[in-house]
């Protein structure tokens, strides 16, 4: 079985990327993902002499040619080169034809399946981790710790510098997707200008204090039921110029972080203790609201709460001019799918 982290990739590639034949790569980071499916496959490519021609096919493409994949993947390129495929996880890519591709004849071009996020009984992620020559790579979002080196490499990059007190508040403004960070921190780099060290004072200008509170006030309402409070929020930060999407990733953080939590108080922790162990140490004006969204929900809501806004962020991507519409439309979405919301039970 091989299944990596992401951190463990680049070293996988430079071992050989002749290694493995099949890549899939899901997971909650819609944006990790797809930006992971565009380095490996600009690397396959690179590792071939020529470099191997990249294909991309949609599930249009496998609808109307059903055996188009099967034949392109063993047809030997004729550029020269190995072949890259890159294929989203669709109705037509079915585990018997991945499972086809795995068992029958030696492929000549490199599958690389961009996926959702997968649960670990899925059966496509299950045949590609399993196979000899598959590997998969599960795209969790930025944590407390790579969060702050994404910030850092993008500023340097930048040929600027940032205070680590402008990373920690940063850090905490931004969310888990990988995209939508790059963006909100190259908004920051912009706004920096000619000065050669971000400081507190240009995330504040950027995002600002106000903002902040807002996006609190908009995820605990949410999180509460509160949906007339919660849209009023959305409506306030849209009036000041910052995207739903914005909102967007912060409750899909909001929602990573009380999964955990929730996890760890049916294990029988405290939802005191719980709180206590998170990194980065929770705002302390957050801690009720957090304590009290752990009342409120349970894993399996949370677990339907994190798909449904992981389909937003999907749907918002591939329809911009309706992101503010779906972004409402979730937050009423997780009222209805909890029945505790608006009833905390006594403590």
């Amino acid at each position: 079985m091989v299944a990596l982290k992401v951190s463990e990739l680049p070293s996988a590639l430079r071992g050989g990327a002749g290694k493995f034949d099949i890549f899939l790569f899901h997971g909650l980071d819609a944006g990790e993902v797809a930006e992971l499916v565009s380095s490996t496959a600009k690397a396959l490519s690179a590792a071939s002499s020529p470099p191997g021609e990249v294909l991309r096919l949609t599930d249009q493409d496998l609808a109307q040619t059903p055996g188009r994949l099967a034949m392109e993947a063993r047809m030997l390129s004729m550029f020269g080169g190995r072949q890259v495929i890159v294929v989203k996880q669709a109705p037509q890519l079915t585990p018997a034809l991945v499972e086809d591709l795995l068992s029958g004849p030696e492929l000549a071009a490199f599958i690389i399946v961009e996926g959702g996020n997968l649960k670990k009984d899925s059966k496509l992620r299950q045949l590609i981790e399993k196979a000899k020559r598959g590997v998969a790579v599960a795209c969790y979002g930025d944590d407390e710790r790579s969060l702050p080196q994404l910030i850092r490499a993008e500023v340097a990059q930048a040929g600027l510098s940032i205070t680590p007190d402008a990373v920690q508040l940063l850090s905490h403004l931004l969310g888990a997707d990988r995209a939508l960070s790059r963006a909100e921190i190259g908004k920051l780099i912009l706004y920096a200008g000619q000065d050669r060290q971000i400081g507190v004072e240009h995330v504040e200008a950027v995002v600002g204090d106000a903002a902040a509170q807002a996006f609190d006030t908009a995820i605990n309402a949410t999180l509460a039921g509160e949906v007339a409070t919660a849209l009023s929020q959305i409506d306030r930060l849209a009036a000041g110029g910052t995207p739903p999407s914005v909102f967007l990733s912060l409750l899909l953080g909001a929602l990573q972080r009380l999964s955990g939590l929730a996890a760890a108080i049916e294990r029988g922790e405290s939802a005191d203790a719980a709180i206590s162990r998170l990194r980065p140490p929770l705002y302390f004006r957050q801690k009720d609201a957090v304590k009290a969204q752990c009342s409120r929900w349970r894993p399996a809501e949370i677990a339907v709460a994190l798909e449904s806004a992981q389909e937003t962020v999907r749907q918002s991507r591939l329809n911009p001019a309706l992101e503010s519409e779906l972004v409402c439309e979730l937050v009423i979405r997780l009222t209805r799918l909890n029945p505790r919301l608006g009833k905390l039970p006594a403590a």
